[in-house]
């Protein structure tokens, strides 16, 4: 991937003497919102100066008085609570969580979304290689059968760490639980010889796109002390950081000190998630990260590119982990608003049919054939779904499918019956 790296930064007198007079204000205001990378800033009209050096200058000398500072053994890193960062983090907290635990999805809703994608699991997989589609995935993992590749493999144990984290949530920041994570995340894949302890050797992590060698994570030697610090810094609750933003710390520093010499995205993105469970945030079980990144991938290479290419400002892979967590809850509401527009289009169609003289039984039915079309029914299901014998039963199955709402499956046994035509069942209602 292809990102040029910023030139050095020069400070003089004249230009603390702008910054200090306010003159440029609005200028730096707008790049935080945006937080400019160099290779955006350096085409912008109407800045400050007719140098963009200078102007670069400019906005480093404003992000580095207005930085927090943390270290990692030797390596220093820094991040700036710009309003724009608050702004995504009140949001957030207050217009998405709020408003999900507010207007909650019925759980048969909630149940359906998570069981018909498992979006987490195996977008994970796909992001470090996972080559199966997801049709093919959901099927093993609703079926219950055992994975039959490598690919399948990678899919299993994402599901199967999802499940530990959600047992481990009280658990604090070490090595076990880290250790843990990743042998369960590399189990019976080529990983797994990896599993169990940090890396002794050098490693390169690779350009998903050109090959290129896109980061040297640190000597292998300072990866015990890197991750020392930071399991003390993910366990410090002395200075508060909201959790999103030391979740996307953390995600960001298994990334960039890779402890191990492979499982090193998945385990960071399930770690991401275990600590904002841990901060009380349940409802990332109802929502998958990884998914969001896979579509926006070079979005997420290059937000660990430009944090460490701008000096391991932090800000670049903040700003992109709030906008995901939007993404991903905004989709999760979208889902909710439509199950509930569904649900209110049914009932609607149910009165219709009963005024069309259906029974009761019968425009539930075919209620919930319409929300769910592909769906089937047999009379043991129709009888003790109703609490009705098995005749009266088969009697109201007959007189729908004499008036052409429903069709009979006779080549599998127990006969199954389906709605024969969506279309057709709104005309009957309307007419």
């Amino acid at each position: 991937m292809k990102l040029e790296k910023p030139p050095q930064s020069k400070t003089d007198k004249k230009l603390i003497q702008d910054l200090i007079s306010g003159k440029f204000q609005e200028f730096l205001e707008n790049s935080d919102n945006r937080y400019w990378y160099w290779d955006e800033l350096k085409y912008r009209k109407n800045a400050p100066y007719t140098s963009q050096i200078k102007n670069w200058s400019l906005i480093k000398l404003y992000r580095n008085l207005n930085c927090k500072t943390l270290k990692f053994g030797e390596y220093q890193f820094n991040y700036h609570l710009t309003s724009e960062i608050q702004k995504g983090l009140h949001e957030f907290d207050l217009k998405l969580v709020r408003n999900l635990n507010q207007n909650p999805m019925l759980l048969s809703d909630r149940a359906e979304y998570l069981k018909s994608s498992f979006e987490e699991a195996i977008a994970s997989s796909q992001i470090e290689g996972a080559a199966t589609t997801t049709e093919i995935a959901k099927e093993m993992l609703r079926s219950g059968r055992k994975p039959v590749n490598e690919s399948e493999q990678m899919i299993f144990n994402n599901l199967k760490a999802i499940q530990f984290i959600n047992e481990n949530i009280s658990h604090k920041m070490d090595f076990g639980l880290i250790f843990d994570i990743h042998q369960i995340m590399t189990v019976r894949t080529k990983a797994e010889k990896y599993a169990g302890s940090f890396r002794e050797s050098e490693v390169h992590v690779v350009d998903h796109t050109d090959g290129e060698i896109a980061h040297t994570p640190p000597d292998w030697e300072e990866v015990e002390l890197l991750m020392t610090d930071l399991c003390e810094f993910i366990n410090d609750d002395g200075l508060f950081i909201h959790p999103v933003v030391k979740a996307s710390i953390l995600h960001f520093m298994i990334g960039y000190i890779h402890p191990f010499l492979d499982g090193n995205g998945r385990t960071a993105r399930a770690l991401f998630y275990w600590y904002l469970l841990k901060k009380g945030y349940g409802l990332v079980r109802d929502i998958s990260i990884s998914r969001v990144i896979q579509g926006s991938r070079t979005q997420y290479d290059k937000a660990f590119l430009k944090t460490e290419y701008d000096q391991n400002d932090l800000n670049y892979f903040i700003y992109y982990s709030i906008k995901n967590l939007r993404v991903a809850f905004e989709r999760l509401v979208h889902y909710g608003e439509r199950k509930e527009e569904e649900r209110r289009r049914a009932n609607n169609l149910a009165y219709k049919l009963i005024q069309k003289g259906l029974n009761k039984r019968q425009a539930d039915l075919l209620s919930y054939f319409y929300r769910k079309p592909k769906n089937f029914i047999t009379v043991k299901d129709y009888s003790e779904k109703n609490k009705i014998v098995r005749q009266t039963a088969s009697k109201d199955i007959r007189e729908l499918i004499k008036i052409g709402l429903l069709y009979e499956s006779k080549s599998i046994k127990p006969a199954r019956f389906n709605l024969s035509d969506i279309g057709y069942l709104e005309r009957f209602a309307d007419n």
